[in-house]
């Protein structure tokens, strides 16, 4: 509107980077908030007055954001970088990022419908998922007993090795991990059939075309969690569930452990009655120990009875040769074989892969690709009318152990290394 008089200020280059206020990022501001400067910066104001005023209202900002808080939406409040996140108590840390924090979810969510079996460190219960009527199985866990027996990367490997092997089809899918303040929770699929030692011991020795089965699906689990990297150490017929139509399901890798191929790895650990012999003598091993635990299986089913013990070396009797087994009437001269081959006291000579498991005579003519796809099911070789044993006939405990474990309680165990390595 015509001639002014006022004239605009002109700024040179020299007051332009003078005038800029350094860009403080997110954590920055956090950061900064602690002193008097940057204080009355971001709150403004001049004076000690001012300076006061502004510190109050960062300590109201900067309260305690509890663990329910941050998960109620804090993180999605604009000012939620003002709040203090306090570090997390060890006895949760410990089992991050395996076992998530989630408060009371056994009690607000899931039904406990039945208790299924007992182990080392807690129960497994099956349970019903409130909101869908799911149902699954739920180990349940203490961490007392746990860091008290310093079983924490064991744990944890337990639930990493099940999260990478569960979607094989003879492998227990487990999904579901977390833990409360004094328990750890994992949730897997519920197989209905039951323990395949429980089918043992209502029908006696299974036919050996059933057996054939059964041995094969478990051998298929066997050796993809060695391709995978991964030792069982703990393969027998209570750790073998059975679904609706009778195949088999490997779990319990409580006692799994990484093991590339090549590597051995030297821990007394296992069930005494399926234990291979170089454990025993404590001698380093490797994979080949789940192949020996799978003829102590397949012997068991075929018989009822598991092999006898040398009480001078602690290696079954009879695998030196087929003749030693010429006493089980109920087994063919294939399945004599195989279970020779199984349990070779020498792991360099020990049958320990689906290749050399293909090629014996038990399994001649036998197409493999229809174990893996399920297309017979052992209960097609199993009468239903067939005598069930009564209490008085069941056979020998699988917890009963030789003298080399006396003084143990539990079914399986576990010695550490002299370096405390399991």
């Amino acid at each position: 509107m015509g001639n002014c008089n006022t004239k605009r200020q002109k700024f040179t280059p020299k007051d332009r980077q003078e005038r800029q206020t350094p860009y403080a990022s997110h954590s920055s501001l956090d950061n900064a908030g602690s002193s008097r400067s940057f204080r009355y910066l971001i709150f403004g104001g001049s004076g000690v007055a001012n300076s006061a005023a502004s510190a109050r209202i960062e300590t109201s900002q900067r309260s305690r954001a509890s663990r329910r808080t941050t998960n109620q939406g804090t993180t999605c409040d604009l000012h939620s970088f003002y709040k203090t996140k306090w570090p997390v108590p060890q006895f949760e840390a410990a089992f991050l990022p395996e076992f998530k924090i989630k408060e009371a979810a056994s009690e607000a969510e899931y039904d406990f419908i039945d208790i299924i079996s007992k182990g080392a460190y807690g129960q497994v219960y099956k349970v019903r998922n409130r909101n869908d009527g799911e149902i699954f199985a739920l180990k349940v866990l203490s961490k007392a007993q746990i860091i008290a027996e310093d079983a924490i990367e064991r744990v944890k490997d337990e639930v990493r090795i099940q999260q990478v092997v569960g979607h094989h089809p003879f492998v227990v899918n487990s999904s579901r991990h977390w833990q409360d303040r004094r328990k750890l929770y994992v949730g897997s699929d519920y197989v209905p059939g039951g323990e395949l030692y429980t089918l043992v011991q209502d029908y006696g020795s299974l036919p050996e075309d059933a057996v054939r089965i059964l041995v094969a699906e478990v051998a298929l689990a066997i050796d993809f969690l060695h391709n995978a990297g991964v030792i069982h150490r703990d393969i027998k017929a209570s750790n073998v569930l059975l679904d609706n139509e009778g195949h088999a399901q490997l779990i319990d890798f409580g006692f799994a452990k990484w093991l590339p191929h090549g590597h051995k790895t030297s821990t007394l650990c296992g069930t005494p009655r399926y234990i291979a012999p170089e454990i025993l003598r404590r001698e380093p091993y490797g994979h080949a120990v789940d192949w020996f635990s799978l003829g102590i299986l397949m012997f068991f089913l075929l018989t009822t009875e598991y092999p006898e013990s040398s009480s001078e070396n602690g290696e079954p009797a009879g695998t030196s040769g087929a003749s030693s087994l010429s006493t089980y009437a109920p087994l063919s001269n294939a399945a004599r074989d195989l279970i020779k081959r199984l349990l070779e006291p020498e792991p360099s000579s020990r049958l320990k892969s689906i290749f050399g498991l293909q090629r014996v005579a038990f399994y001649q003519h036998r197409d493999f690709r229809g174990y893996n796809c399920k297309t017979v099911s052992p209960f097609e070789f199993i009468s239903s009318t067939k005598r069930r044993r009564s209490t008085t006939e069941v056979i020998e405990a699988e917890n009963e152990a030789p003298d080399v474990f006396s003084g143990f309680s539990d079914s399986a165990v576990m010695l550490p290394d002299s370096d405390g390595r399991q």
